[in-house]
Formats: structure tokens, C-alpha cells, sequence
């Protein structure tokens, strides 16, 4: 080590230095999300995100049921309406939330702001949309059919009863609008998206097929699409085929840096419990190889989805027997599988040293790969919010359930027994799917705490075994500090992308509420170093 680096070990074990240093990575998130926020283009999904945050809190006071006696919209939906950017394309991405709030006053209040902004035919249209949200046949929905049956029809009133269609769920009833949408104008690229959408859902796929021969279809259907069409005709080769290819198109190089800073992180946190010297060393390189076979385990854990979906069918309803199997039986006993699958080549290896501190890490970096893998799909879905409770939880839960089943099955392998291994293997699988049923029975308000308390005695395991097998302290640095400062540079980071999306201000909400939502974990994390620091 050189001087810096054993003056920042040495400082490392300093509880002063431990929250400067995290104090001085968060102010430099604010700074650099002020800056983004400033000189950026931070606006862009700016009303959508102010929506969700507004109508996702109860006491809010544009909830429906408080709406419904006030007639009041919120300020930031109207401001935006006002705005000479807004169009068409906009106006339809808000349908959740014209459905249950554009009717008596209000829908009068948005038609006066549609007749300003729109030319009247137009938005005479998404007045009769909006009016006919609910399904009903009314006058109102007759005239946008008669407009419809015209020839040529007017520009957007087959995509109007489309969406209105698609609302109330009626697929089926939609597809035909957003074709003739499609087919009559050859700007309506997002009617010809919708169009495959709805058959996606109505799971058409001899219609999908029929529009392959279509060239103005063929970029709708994506790799994600054709593998629906190959897993629909039972085609499991095409299947296996298609899905690295579709992991690659999907890939958001975005979420994947987000991803990458948690794996970095515990793979850090991962080398000093391991007590390795240097990344560049076998270990290191072991390490590395093991991060990369739990990422690849994503793949036949995905076919096995895709598999289960055809021959076993059916998903969480609320009905605790078959969640429970669902998530045991099926969630739990996949992804166990499949990545001690990927690990087996490692156990080997490994089953034929003595020393089982390497085991359990090795084993630990590939459930650490299969939640980086994975973490990228969780945080598109939601904006990278999730990344501080995936750090604390999700990454370290695969973590933990790996390790362990890793190193049963080097001992299993060593001593030529495997009862132990089934036996261990077994509880791990219940204890994943416990975790997930319990974060899933909405019929438990209380369900989230006892998965955390599940998380918690699944964390503690693993530090006993842990400890027993290897000499507490050492030259490194102190896993205190380098998970503060990890957990900091994860929420800096958030600021940062979360500014570039909503602005500074509602980035500090978004990353507050799931930081303080944390803090239980995050204690328990502190109390398993079990560090002695100073001042």
C-alpha cells in the first residue's frame, strides 16, 4: 500500500471521517443535480412524475374520492395544459388519469383548455374521448364512431376509440381502431405500436404473425415480441436463442451504471470479508469469472419463467396457498437452481481446497451477479427509486441465499455427501419464497416486516457462518466505511439522474423517502460488521 492508502485505512476506522466523507459525496450529488437540473433538459417527464407523486399519497387532496366533491384539478396538470409544447401524444399518456378524473366540472375546465390549445374539430374529439372514457355508449362516443366511419376518417378518431377501448381493457375491440389509424395515415407511427400492443395483450398471435409480411410493423416487432410468438408455438430452441438477444435490446446503458455502482459496492464489502489482498490475484480473478456466471444465470432462469408460463400458467392472485407455491415452488426454487447451476463448475474447483472462506465468497459473487443482472430490470420500471432499497435488501438477500448453498455444496462435493446440501438447499428455497410471498399477500399489512425480519435472520446466518471460518479485522478497510461511503455515492448518483429527469426538488423526495424507508436495514448491516471504531 502506499502512504495515501494506509493513511485512508487508517482513517477509515474513524466514525468522524466515515460521515464527513459520506456528508461531502452527498453534497457533491446536490451540486452536480443542481447543475443538471440548471443547464439540462430536466423537464422532460416532468408532469408525469409530479402526477405520480401527487396521487400515489392518500391524503392528497386530488385523490378521487376528494375530487369528486371539490372538482378541482391539480395545478400542475392545468399549467401544463397551458403550455404551447404540449400535444396530442401528451394529452393521450395521461388516459389513468383523465379515466377517473375528467368528468362533471373538471371535464368542462379541461375542455375549455383543449379549445385553446386545439384546433376545434380536434379538440372537439378529445372532448368526446374524455366524456367517453367510461365505456358507455352516450352521445357523445356516437359521434366519435360516426367520425370514424368517414372516408378518409379525420385524424385521430380511430385512434381515440382505440384508446378508449384499451382503457376498459377491451384489446380485442381496440386493435381494429389502431390498425385503420395505422393503415390510413402514415404519421400515425404510435397507432401501429398500439396496434401490436393490443395483440400482445389479447395474446393474438396469429394476428401478430399476419403483420410480419408488413413492413410499417416490422419495428414494432421487436426481439421481445418474436420471442412471445416462439414461446406461444412452444418452440424452445427459438426460445433459448432469442433471449440473450433480447436481454441485449433491452438493455438501458442508464440503469445498467446505476446497477453497476450497487455490484461494485458489495463486491468491495464482498473482498474484504473474504480478507483477499488484491484484485489482481487468483481470488480476484475468481471473483470476477463467479460475478459474470451469476449474471448468465438470469438466462435459464428466464427460460424456465417462460417455460412455467406455458405448462404451469398461473401468477400471484391474492390467494395465499397458491402464492405461496408460486413463489416457493416456482420463483424460489428457479433462481436457487440456476445459479448454484453456474456455480457448480466453481465448486468443483473449490470443493478441493480446505479453505471454505473462499467457498462462501465466490459462491456470494455470483448471487451478487445475478442481482446486478436483474437490478437493471428493477430500476427502469421504477425510475432507479428502488436502487437504496435493492441495495440494502435484494442484493445482499441473493447474496446470502448463494453463499450459503455455495458453500453446502463445496462441503457436500468434498465429503461425498449431499444430505446436508439437499437439506440446507431446500430451506434456502422456502426462506426465498417466504421472503417474496410476504412482500406480495396484500391481505398483510404487516406482510413487509416480517419479510424484512425473514431478510434479517437469512443476514445473520450468514455472518455467523462467515465469522466462524475467518479472523475478524485485518489490514483492509473498514467495512463501515466502505459501505457509508458506498450507500452514499448510490444516493448521490440517484440525485444526479433523478435531477436530469424531474428536477433537483423532486429528486430529493423520490431518494428521501426510499433512503429513510431503509434505515432499519441499514442499522442491522452496522450491527453485523461488529467493528470496533474510533472517534
Amino acid at each position: 500500500m502506499s502512504a495515501w492508502q494506509n493513511e485512508l485505512r487508517r482513517q477509515s476506522y474513524s466514525r468522524t471521517f466515515i460521515w464527513k466523507t459520506a456528508i461531502a459525496i452527498i453534497s457533491c450529488g446536490l451540486a452536480a443535480g443542481f447543475i443538471v437540473d440548471r443547464f439540462t433538459g430536466s423537464k422532460a417527464n416532468w408532469l408525469s412524475q409530479r402526477l405520480a407523486i401527487e396521487f400515489m399519497k392518500p391524503e392528497n387532496p386530488y385523490t378521487l374520492g376528494s375530487q369528486e366533491e371539490s372538482g378541482k384539478l391539480p395545478e400542475s396538470l392545468l399549467s401544463r395544459l397551458e403550455d404551447d409544447s404540449f400535444d396530442i401524444e401528451e394529452f393521450l399518456s395521461l388516459s389513468p388519469y383523465w379515466k377517473t378524473r375528467a368528468r362533471g366540472d373538471a371535464l368542462a375546465q379541461i375542455e375549455t383548455y383543449l379549445a385553446k390549445r386545439f384546433p376545434p374539430e380536434t379538440s372537439q374529439m378529445l372532448g368526446d374521448y374524455l366524456a367517453s372514457l367510461d365505456g358507455s355508449d352516450n352521445p357523445r362516443r356516437q359521434r366519435l364512431d360516426s367520425l370514424a366511419s368517414e372516408e378518409p376518417p379525420p385524424r385521430y378518431a380511430n385512434r381515440l376509440l382505440g384508446e378508449i377501448e384499451a382503457s376498459n381493457r377491451y384489446y380485442f375491440r381496440a386493435y381494429p381502431y389502431f390498425r385503420a389509424e395505422g393503415d390510413a395515415f402514415d404519421e400515425a407511427r404510435p397507432s401501429r405500436e398500439r396496434a401490436v400492443s393490443m395483440l400482445l395483450l389479447d395474446d393474438d398471435f396469429e394476428e401478430l404473425q399476419t403483420l410480419i409480411d408488413r413492413p410499417e410493423y416490422n419495428e414494432f416487432l421487436s426481439t421481445r415480441i418474436r420471442l412471445d410468438i416462439a414461446k406461444h408455438q412452444r418452440d424452445w430452441i427459438e426460445v433459448a436463442k432469442l433471449l440473450p438477444l433480447e436481454r441485449i435490446s433491452n438493455f438501458d446503458p442508464r440503469m445498467a451504471i446505476i446497477a453497476a455502482i450497487t455490484a461494485l459496492v458489495w463486491a468491495a464489502i464482498l473482498f474484504r470479508l473474504g480478507q483477499f489482498d488484491s484484485w489482481a490475484s487468483r481470488m480476484g480473478v475468481l471473483c470476477g469469472l463467479a460475478f459474470i456466471a451469476g449474471a448468465l444465470s438470469t438466462l435459464p432462469t428466464l427460460l424456465l419463467v417462460l417455460i412455467e408460463d406455458i405448462y404451469v400458467g398461473y401468477q400471484p392472485d391474492g390467494d395465499i396457498v397458491r402464492t405461496v407455491a408460486f413463489f416457493i415452488g416456482g420463483v424460489g426454487l428457479r433462481e436457487e437452481f440456476c445459479k448454484l447451476l453456474l456455480f457448480l463448475p466453481f465448486a468443483i474447483r473449490l470443493a478441493k481446497k480446505s479453505d471454505e472462506r473462499e467457498s462462501l465468497i465466490i459462491a456470494s459473487f455470483v448471487g451478487l451477479g445475478f442481482a446486478a443482472e436483474e437490478n437493471i430490470g428493477y430500476f427502469s420500471q421504477s425510475l432507479a427509486t428502488a436502487a437504496p432499497g435493492r441495495f440494502l435488501t435484494a442484493n445482499f438477500f441473493h447474496i446470502g441465499l448463494t453463499g450459503m448453498g455455495g458453500l453446502y455444496l463445496c462441503r457436500a462435493i468434498r465429503r461425498g455427501n449431499y444430505n446436508d446440501f439437499l437439506y440446507i438447499f431446500g430451506i434456502l428455497i422456502v426462506v426465498h419464497g417466504l421472503y417474496n410471498t410476504l412482500l406480495s399477500l396484500p391481505q398483510f399489512e404487516i406482510g413487509p416486516f416480517f419479510a424484512m425480519m425473514v431478510f434479517i435472520l437469512l443476514s445473520m446466518q450468514y455472518f455467523r457462518e462467515l465469522y466462524s471460518m475467518s479472523v475478524q479485522g485485518g489490514s483492509g478497510y473498514s467495512l463501515s466505511f466502505l459501505f457509508v461511503t458506498g450507500l452514499s455515492l448510490i444516493l448521490a448518483t440517484l440525485i444526479v439522474f433523478q435531477s436530469s429527469q424531474v428536477g433537483l426538488g423532486l429528486s430529493l423526495r423520490l431518494v428521501a423517502s426510499e433512503a429513510i424507508g431503509s434505515a432499519l436495514i441499514a442499522f442491522m448491516f452496522f450491527r453485523e460488521f461488529n467493528e470496533s471504531l474510533g472517534t
